[in-house]
């Protein structure tokens, strides 16, 4: 995985976000913790633009999942899924 900046319209706000392999793998092995929340919300805003986290803590504050569904928007653009097949 490379460096890729991510664009994406929040609540009618657009936020860029620049998530790297360092982030995703803390990302990853807090999950694997069970630390989803947290872990959560720290890769959402550690990949944030400066300019969109005060965006993000404001909707965080009003919405307690959002922080979430923003991370479950960044992994499947950031790290999208593999087509894998078993040969026999």
């Amino acid at each position: 995985m490379s460096k890729k900046t991510i664009n994406l319209t929040i609540a009618g706000t657009d936020i860029s976000f620049d998530p790297t392999p360092e982030l995703y793998g803390e990302y990853m092995g807090q999950v694997a913790q069970g630390n989803m929340l947290d872990s959560a919300h720290n890769f959402v805003m550690q990949s944030a633009s400066e300019d969109g986290k005060p965006a993000l803590r404001d909707l965080f504050d009003e919405n307690t999942g959002a922080p979430m569904q923003v991370a479950a928007v960044l992994m499947q653009e950031y790290a999208p899924k593999v087509a894998i097949s078993v040969k026999k």
